[in-house]
């Protein structure tokens, strides 16, 4: 085992990077301690330097998964037409549903299985069920759009904040869709085509549930 003298997030982020392999190679039940540290060479008593456990573990990797997400995205949003607010949801919206696509099975080890709270009793902020713009960045980037939107008077909505949760579960069960019926299928054509389709109609519903009256 070498020398760790790095600095602390290094050391994190290696213990996360080994966790990620170990996941992808054996999904989430084959992710134990100990593999962890020896894949991550380091003790085992500076893993729980970072993390009191496995589970919060799997919950900052979520969240790393979540994180990049959303700055990827971020970028890209930035390089639009700042005023464009229409167009900015509806990249959001597609953006994030091919993001999920595009790392299905990443997105599928870490978050389709049963997972319990944090010791704060909290769910992680990149859990599939956790559209709360309050503890999940990329819901809470959303929320940021449409209220920026609706102040402009591009959008015609009463609750931006309740608007984000509904419409980030849409984005998020249209991706769990997606890939579950992908997978069904043994050519990609029918997939790309039932991805396009959908992709559509979730972009229309965008449109009607924000566009102001008339």
């Amino acid at each position: 085992m070498r020398q760790r003298t790095e600095a602390p997030e290094r050391r994190r982020g290696d213990l996360l990077d080994a966790a990620l392999q170990i996941v992808l190679d054996k999904g989430v039940a084959g992710l134990t301690v100990d593999e962890v540290t020896v894949r991550a060479e380091v003790a085992k008593g500076t893993f729980y330097l970072y993390f009191r456990s496995k589970e919060q573990l799997l919950g900052a990797l979520q969240d790393r998964f979540v994180d990049d997400l959303a700055a990827r995205q971020q970028a890209e949003l930035d390089r639009l037409p700042a005023g464009d607010w229409m167009g900015r949801l509806l990249h959001w919206m597609e953006s994030s549903i091919r993001g999920y696509l595009a790392h299905a099975d990443l997105h599928d080890a870490l978050f389709h299985h049963p997972r319990s709270a944090d010791a704060a009793g909290r769910p992680s902020a990149g859990h599939g069920q956790a559209a709360d713009p309050a503890i999940n960045q990329h819901a809470a980037a959303l929320a940021d759009l449409l209220e920026a939107g609706s102040a402009a008077g591009a959008f015609a909505l009463t609750d931006f904040h309740a608007a984000a949760i509904l419409l980030y579960n849409t984005m998020h069960g249209t991706a769990d869709y997606l890939v579950e019926r992908a997978g069904r299928h043994e050519t990609t054509d029918p997939a790309t085509d039932l991805v396009r389709t959908v992709i559509a109609e979730s972009l229309n519903l965008c449109r009607r549930y924000v566009e102001p009256a008339g």
